[in-house]
């Protein structure tokens, strides 16, 4: 039975006059809203409440909801809002742009150096929503110029009236009155289970019902996750939450909105940035090579409307009964591991997604330490005998080898990346080398994809490693701007580059599934003075698998039309710069997890794999946690 006297149960009209009943001891509040998970509420003498030290925080914790408050209306207009924005901003933040939204009384500000617009624990946030009465949305500018986030924070902006009608329809499902029909907590895993790709699964209780990534198939296999299973109702759905931005994890987003899911996308600012772009490029992908997407431009807005980004360890209602945190999982930009504490069963869910535990140049290692955790759903990409990784510094020396090796015989280094993740992981590699004078000063182009990520990434400084935010934040230099690395704008571009001296070539797909790796590679495969370097991993069915496994001869698309290549390239794998645990890193976060799990489910990994891992894990633990490897379609029980 759902205890009413809970504030974490309070459905809306009560949640709403509880808030009002303690925040009038500050001061007028003019209406409380509920929009999305968000308590907020809308007053008349907004300094009261921003300077009210830490009561307004006591009050946030004792009712466990996070509350925003706005001002009731703005106090001056825009123009006036502007001007004393600029006064109050220093100028070494180096405000790019601003936009006021006066249907939800916002200012989008634009700026290279966002720490200056933000303060020192939000001061000058508060001191522009005092003065102004606009409630600041802070935006880093990328220092790389990009036309698809110009294009993205339009969309953003012009969306905002409709997000936040959105979210006032959200926050009526989220805060629902509780109906006791059990402490029932299932999971039916739709897709990834056993297999790399497609990865989703389902969180039941008796109340609420949440959809955790939404991937797509990944080389051969199947496409889409299992929807077509009758324990999914998409008019039952509370939530979807996206761990990060792979198409294998969020490719199937369209497919939910095309077919009439209208609630919330719960993700990280990086992951809402990233997602768009692949769909986008998805879109254009399959144009190009004359294949109907299964979604267009349509559901991609529809998706940009719900989603609700959230940072790192913010805690938020997204049923009666279910809260979510995201927690750093270090695989790529904005990637998070998902904790779900479900109330109504007392039982705490902790999934993975992809996660990698060791810091690099890029990224900082997986989060370990949580509240509770009863259930951990872990990924095992790389849990096989064999998948032991090198250390970074090895894996960088030897693609150092490798690029020293074909440039003194005058050949070209075609690296096939991912373009979210493993990309800027080896660029950064290749800057601090350059940086040493351990590589030759040739150039390295970065094609497709590749550039508009990077960009991203430029935005988003405090996502990555302290090695990043101590480069961009105390030396004020942006590694992926760094001279020698040079976009690719045209075809015509590759062709010159084919022609041309000594390079390195970063292009996607990383597993020359299409894309302009495919294309380099069709130019470039023949002769035996290059070299095509593996660094991401290659599933089965994949033009990557089979030079991974000592094809000579491929098929690949030139001028439109199949073609038969040799390959006399050297073909190498550097297996180091894996966005993914390997064994080891694996076996060392289950063990470092805390509290101690009760079970550890296996997902997201070839069965061959998981079959050998699973005894592995089993003897690590000696009965102290079950270790589980479902099927697809399968349906466990928690409680």
């Amino acid at each position: 039975m759902v205890p009413r006297h809970d504030t974490r149960y309070l459905p809306a009209d009560q949640l709403k006059r509880r808030v009002r009943a303690e925040l009038s001891k500050l001061g007028k509040v003019e209406k409380v809203e509920l929009e999305g998970p968000f308590v907020v509420a809308y007053v008349s003498n907004l300094p009261d409440f921003l300077d009210s030290g830490g009561v307004l925080g006591e009050i946030a914790k004792t009712l466990k909801k996070k509350i925003i408050i706005r001002s009731a209306k703005p106090i001056l207009s825009p123009q006036e809002a502007k001007r004393k924005i600029k006064e109050l901003i220093p100028d070494r933040a180096e405000i790019v742009d601003m936009e006021f939204v006066e249907e939800t009384g916002e200012v989008y500000i634009l700026a290279k150096r966002t720490g200056y617009v933000v303060g020192k624990a939000g001061s000058s946030i508060n001191e522009v929503l005092k003065a102004t009465g606009w409630r600041p949305v802070v935006m880093r500018a990328p220092t790389m110029q990009s036309t698809f986030l110009n294009i993205l924070y339009n969309l953003l902006i012009e969306g905002a009236h409709e997000r936040k009608k959105n979210l006032r329809r959200i926050a009526k499902r989220i805060f629902r009155e509780p109906v006791p029909l059990g402490r029932g907590l299932t999971i039916t895993f739709l897709g990834g289970a056993r297999e790399v790709g497609r990865s989703s699964l389902l969180v039941r209780t008796g109340e609420s019902s949440v959809l955790l990534d939404a991937g797509i198939g990944v080389g051969g296999g199947d496409f889409f996750p299992r929807y077509d299973l009758p324990d999914l109702d998409l008019d039952e759905l509370d939530a979807v939450i996206v761990t990060h931005a792979h198409l294998d994890h969020s490719g199937a987003l369209p497919l939910l909105f095309k077919y009439g899911y209208r609630g919330p996308v719960y993700v990280t600012r990086p992951t809402r940035d990233l997602i768009t772009l692949l769909l986008y490029d998805y879109i254009n992908v399959s144009m190009r090579t004359g294949k109907l997407p299964y979604f267009g431009e349509r559901e991609i807005r529809l998706l940009i409307n719900h989603m609700i980004a959230l940072d790192y360890g913010e805690t938020v209602d997204i049923s009666p009964d279910i809260k979510l945190t995201f927690y750093n999982a270090g695989h790529i930009l904005g990637s998070a591991l998902a904790h779900l504490n479900v109330l109504s069963a007392r039982h705490n869910i902790l999934y993975t997604g992809d996660f990698r535990y060791r810091d690099t140049k890029l990224l900082s290692r997986a989060h370990t330490k949580f509240p509770r955790v009863e259930t951990v759903i872990m990924e095992t990409t790389y849990s096989g005998e064999g998948d032991v990784m090198p250390p970074l510094q090895e894996a960088e020396r030897q693609l150092i080898s490798i690029i020293e090796e074909t440039v003194a015989k005058g050949g070209k280094v075609l690296i096939p990346a991912l373009s979210v993740g493993r990309a800027q992981e080896v660029m950064l590699s290749l800057v601090d080398a350059f940086s040493k004078g351990e590589l030759p000063d040739i150039p390295v182009y970065i094609d497709g994809m590749i550039y508009d990520a990077t960009a991203i990434h430029t935005a988003y400084p405090d996502y990555m490693s302290d090695y990043m935010k101590s480069k961009v934040f105390k030396e004020d230099v942006d590694p992926f701007t760094e001279p020698h690395i040079t976009p690719v704008s045209s075809r015509e571009d590759r062709e010159a580059i084919v022609e041309g001296g000594p390079a390195i070539i970063l292009a996607p797909s990383g597993m020359l599934a299409g894309g302009p790796s495919v294309e380099y590679l069709s130019m470039l495969a023949d002769d035996e003075r290059n070299a095509v370097v593996l660094v991401s991993y290659q599933p089965p069915g994949t033009l990557g698998r089979a030079l991974k496994e000592g094809a000579k001869e491929i098929t690949v698309t030139r001028n439109g039309a199949p073609t038969r290549t040799q390959v006399r390239a050297c073909v190498c794998s550097v297996e180091g710069f894996s966005a993914h645990a390997d064994r080891v890193q694996l076996l060392s976060w289950m063990g470092r997890v805390s509290p101690r799990p009760r079970r550890f489910i296996l997902v997201h990994g070839e069965e061959r794999k998981i079959a050998s891992f699973r005894p592995i894990a089993e003897r690590t633990f000696r009965g102290q946690a079950a270790v589980l490897a479902p099927r697809v379609s399968e349906r466990l029980s928690l409680a």
